[in-house]
């Protein structure tokens, strides 16, 4: 009778173990970057005239507009120009008045 106590007492403290490694293993921190991107994708044809002139000027005859996006807070347009060959791919930020910026201005 005292094995099967025994046994007993092992096996609840096996699996009490088990139990508290397990729940301490599944407290791992997940920490994600979460990016703050406000560019919403619109048609190049719904831009003002003078950023439709730029995004032409700077794909002349060696790129195709892929996409283009507004950040309508920071009046910003995103180009997305792909290679007429298909081969390369560039990103233009443009402010309101058609000119290049870089990204973090």
């Amino acid at each position: 009778m005292k094995r099967v106590i025994l046994f007993a007492v092992l096996l609840t403290g096996c699996v009490a173990f088990a139990n508290a490694r397990f729940t301490v293993s599944s407290e791992n921190v997940v920490i994600s970057q979460i990016t703050s991107d406000e560019y919403k994708e619109v048609a190049l044809t719904d831009l003002n005239q003078v950023i439709q002139n730029a995004v032409k000027e700077i794909a002349g005859e060696a790129y195709d507009v892929k996409k283009v996006e507004f950040d309508a807070e920071k009046e910003l347009t995103k180009v997305t120009l792909t290679s007429k060959d298909g081969d390369s791919e560039k990103t233009v930020i443009l402010n309101k008045e058609g000119k290049e910026v870089k990204e973090n201005e």
